[in-house]
């Protein structure tokens, strides 16, 4: 018997709790040890040792449930081989989400503080566009207008914070999907950038503002799929509608203010009524 320890001995020797170790009893993880004619409890070499790689594998990250089934205590056990493959590959999808997050968080902290209230933090639906294009069309587009391409990803994420009652990236990645198809249509939306990205510095008076929006709808119009998408469409309901104008339309210049509600109108765009 100089071989063999009682429960309180166990818990002090591998820096556990009672509570723990009943727990492991009771799921099963630890097997319940051979007891002294008075009823203890005796812990030997063996139920130290799965105590052991019980505490290992924990500090993997694995679960109690996980354990179970390396060590065999279910009948669908798995090799530590399967476990840990499945285990790198959930750690390897956090990995990749708390890089995103830090880069995300670098580029907030990279802005003025002032301004950080007023950023909108990663589009979903702006990503949809980015990640279907090509990556020489996304860049063409960053760098081409680049004041264009940051306010609709503010306007983007404005519309994806909220539940607005309607899901629009569907239609984005037909839409991108399309001028990925078709990159001379994609060069000729690229050039009508360019003279877009102009109406943050004219005037909402100026004949221009009018001009862009008629030459937008026509362009539209003249597109099959974007017609189908953009064409005679309602919008929100119309108080959701207001203020999500109110809110994205902190982005915009006056002139773009009224180039978008313009474009609306020669789309035929209307938002729904309020039920």
């Amino acid at each position: 018997m100089n071989n063999k320890i009682l429960i309180s001995d166990f818990v002090k020797l591998t820096g556990s709790t009672l509570k723990t170790v009943l727990y492991y009893h009771k799921i099963g993880l630890l097997k319940e040890p051979k007891r002294s004619t008075s009823g203890y409890r005796l812990y030997g070499a063996e139920e130290l040792e799965r105590m052991r790689v019980i505490k290992h594998l924990k500090h993997l990250g694995l679960d109690l449930k996980q354990i179970k089934e390396i060590l065999g205590d279910t009948q669908n056990s798995r090799s530590i081989v399967e476990v840990l493959k499945s285990l790198q590959s959930e750690l390897l999808i956090e990995k990749r989400n708390i890089e995103e997050q830090l880069s995300k968080i670098e580029t907030l902290l990279n802005q003025e503080v002032e301004e950080l209230k007023e950023t909108s933090f990663a589009s979903e639906s702006f990503k949809v566009i980015t990640e279907t294009l090509n990556t020489n069309q996304v860049k063409e587009y960053r760098e081409s207008s680049p004041e264009l391409y940051n306010q609709q990803r503010n306007v983007f994420g404005v519309m994806d914070d909220f539940k607005w009652e309607k899901d629009y990236k569907e239609n984005f990645k037909k839409i991108a999907e399309h001028f990925k198809e078709h990159p001379e249509q994609y060069k000729i939306a690229l050039e009508f950038g360019k003279r877009l990205s102009k109406l943050k510095e004219m005037s909402e008076d100026d004949e221009e503002v009018e001009a862009l929006a008629r030459e937008g709808a026509e362009f539209i119009k003249k597109e099959p799929l974007l017609k189908e998408m953009l064409y005679g469409k309602s919008g929100f309901g119309e108080t959701n509608e207001n203020l999500f104008n109110e809110m994205s339309n902190r982005f915009l210049s006056p002139a773009q203010i009224k180039h978008k509600k313009l474009i609306q109108k020669y789309l035929n765009y209307e938002p729904e009524n309020n039920k």
